[in-house]
Parts: C-alpha cells; structure tokens; sequence
C-alpha cells in the first residue's frame, strides 16, 4: 500500500484495470505457494451445490405439465384454444427455461458468495497475507467475522434479486434489452468480490460508500468481466476464486488508514487502524485450521 490516499482514477482506466482484474487474480493464485488449496474450498462447493441445482431444474422442467382448462362454455372455439395451448407445451417450458437461466447468470456470483462465504474469507485473507508481505494467520474461520460476512453476503444476494427483478421486463427490448441486466448484474458481481475484505476488515456503511465511489469504475469493471466469463460454461464456476483474488488485490492497493483520514472518517472499530481491527480478529479463537 502506499504512504498518500491516491487520486481516483480515470473512469475508463478504473473500467479497463477492473476488467483485467481476474487475470491478475487468477495468476496471483496459481504463482504464490500455498493459495491454491484455499481456491479449491470455494470451487469444490459451488460445484456441488450448482451441479445439484442443476439437476433439481432439468427434474422439474421435465416433469412439468401444463394443464389448461377445458373451456367449454365457448364451444368449439374455446375446445380449439384449450387444444392449441396444450400443444404448445414445449413453448412455456422454453420460456421458463429462458427466464431461469437469465435469473440464474444474473444472481450466480450472489449466491455462490453466500454459500461459500466462509471459504472465501480463507482465501481472501491469505491472499492480502502475501500481498502485504506479513506472516500469513493460521485461520480466517473465525466464527464471529465468519457469521457476519455471511449475513453481508446474504443482504448483497437479497439487493442484488431486487434489482434483477426491475430489470428482467427490459428483456422484452430487442437488441438491446439484455443491457441493463449485464450492467447490474456486473455491478453486483463485482460489488461481491469487493466486499469480501471489506466485511473481514469491519468496514462500515460509511467506509464502503468511501470505498465504493473511490473504486466505482474499477468494480464495474471487474464484474463485467467475471458477468462474461459466467456466459461460458464451467469457466465462471473456476474462476471465482480468482475473482475473490482480484477483490482483494484491488483493496489491499489503497492505503485506507490514509484515504479515511483525508475524508474526515474514524478508521473502522476494531483498534484504530484497519491492520490492526485485522490482527484483533486473528486472535480469535480459530474454527478451521490449514498447515502450510
């Protein structure tokens, strides 16, 4: 981290070094010894769950039958109508096949955060451990922090399914509906990544609208870039633990003691200084211990 708050960025240089984000990430892992097995436990989970899911949907989509009534009070005519509908089965399985997998891409990064929350706290904090150069803790699986960054991912998955919902009627545009879906959804797929070290370093409210509008272009950028990566088949379920990388790389390169003194801001609770709320926690009690 460097000694002076650093002016924000360019809004293009923030989107471009955003997008290049899982890149560095995704090379940090594979370069520092003893990362990897941390990039394994969120991996090896939301390959579970999502294969699960998976299957669970294709069950009930084929099993699904729709049923119309018989409307008989308009004779012929509404016989005719019930027929028609009832051949169109396979149209309103397609349709609900379409709307699952777009509310599926959009909320993918929300719920895999949540579910494997624990295991990304493990992996975000060794990776800050070897960026900043200082001996790397035993474990992040403290259970109070643990506890409260599940919460922090469930309200993002809980904000994030509003806000897909208010953009899923823009589908319906031609061309360009799908717009507004990618830019929220990036945004929260970014905001994800983020909020890991945030949460595990007792940000406030007020510290991450700080964070946030200092780093607004750079997270958008890195949710764009995982949102499509998410578009190939199995390539967004390995690369999650990149983007938690990534998140943390880009946090750990501002100096946040600095930037919060410069905005009038108290550091977040936890010791004075943000290292310091970091260390108080390492001391806890550990829950899940990895030897190197």
């Amino acid at each position: 981290m460097g000694n002076a708050a650093r002016t924000p960025e360019p809004r293009l240089v923030g989107l471009l070094r955003g997008f290049w984000l899982p890149v560095r990430g995704a090379a940090f892992i594979l370069v520092r010894r003893g990362l990897k097995r941390y990039a394994v436990l969120p991996l090896a989970v939301n390959l579970a769950l999502y294969a699960l899911a998976f299957g669970l949907f294709v069950y009930l989509l084929w099993n699904w039958r729709f049923e119309p009534a018989v409307w008989d009070f308009w004779g012929p005519l509404g016989r005719w109508l019930a027929g028609a509908v009832n051949h169109l089965d396979w149209l309103w399985k397609l349709a609900g096949a379409m709307l699952a997998l777009a509310a599926a891409f959009a909320t993918f990064t929300g719920v895999g955060m949540a579910l494997a929350s624990p295991f990304n706290d493990l992996l975000s904090e060794r990776v800050e451990a070897a960026r900043s150069g200082r001996p790397g803790p035993e474990s992040a699986a403290v259970l109070g922090p643990a506890l409260r960054n599940v919460c922090h991912s469930l309200l993002n998955l809980f904000l994030q399914l509003l806000a897909v919902l208010l953009t899923l009627p823009f589908l319906l545009v031609p061309v360009v509906g799908f717009l507004p879906l990618l830019l929220v959804s990036g945004w929260f797929a970014g905001f994800a990544f983020f909020d890991v070290p945030m949460a595990r370093n007792f940000f406030r409210l007020r510290h991450k609208r700080l964070a946030l509008g200092r780093h607004f272009w750079k997270i958008l950028g890195l949710g764009l870039s995982m949102q499509i990566c998410f578009a190939i088949p199995l390539l967004g379920l390995l690369l999650l633990p990149a983007g938690v990388a990534a998140g943390t790389l880009a946090w750990c390169d501002e100096d946040w003691d600095v930037v919060f003194a410069a905005a009038g801001l108290a550091p977040p609770s936890g010791g004075g200084k943000v290292a310091q709320g970091r260390e108080s926690a390492l001391r806890s009690p550990p829950v899940l211990r990895f030897r190197d």
